[in-house]
């Protein structure tokens, strides 16, 4: 984990989270929509170690992409549940099942921003990159006699 940049490390603890909070809410009866935030976490965490596991295959899309596209499945598919079940979240919010759902929830939302990070640094607007330095003004004439 310590040759992986502050993103991927973000991405691949998130992508853990969700993994697990994610069979722990199939086992527990979510739905078995919860599959697909399982799936596209494993995915993730492929994605972030393949230069380790599978250094020479090549992605069938940039990285960025790629970790964009699974993490915003991730947190589109939680949501859609929570909002399926959102009334009993509600009514047991301090029972187990709710808190690692929520917890779910929340590292798959973290997961989705990750991957977004990820796609604006492949694609160069990465707003954590330093500006460009300002283009110098145009030299001056000399004044005329």
């Amino acid at each position: 984990m310590s040759a992986l940049s502050a993103n991927d490390r973000l991405a691949a603890i998130a992508a853990i989270i969700v993994t697990i909070t994610g069979v722990i809410s199939l086992a527990w009866a979510w739905g078995v929509l919860m599959l697909l935030p399982v799936l596209a976490a494993v995915g993730v965490l492929f994605i972030v170690f393949q230069p380790r596991i599978a250094p020479a295959m090549k992605l069938p899309m940039n990285r960025g992409m790629l970790l964009l596209a699974l993490g915003g499945i991730a947190a589109l598919i939680w949501v859609l549940v929570m909002f399926q079940w959102l009334g009993y979240i509600m009514d047991n919010l301090v029972t187990a099942d709710s808190i690692q759902f929520l917890v779910g929830l929340v590292a798959s939302l973290v997961l989705a921003f990750a991957g977004w990070r990820a796609y604006q640094a492949d694609s160069g607007t990465s707003p954590v990159a330093p500006p460009a330095p300002p283009a110098a003004p145009p030299p001056s004439e000399p004044p005329s006699a």
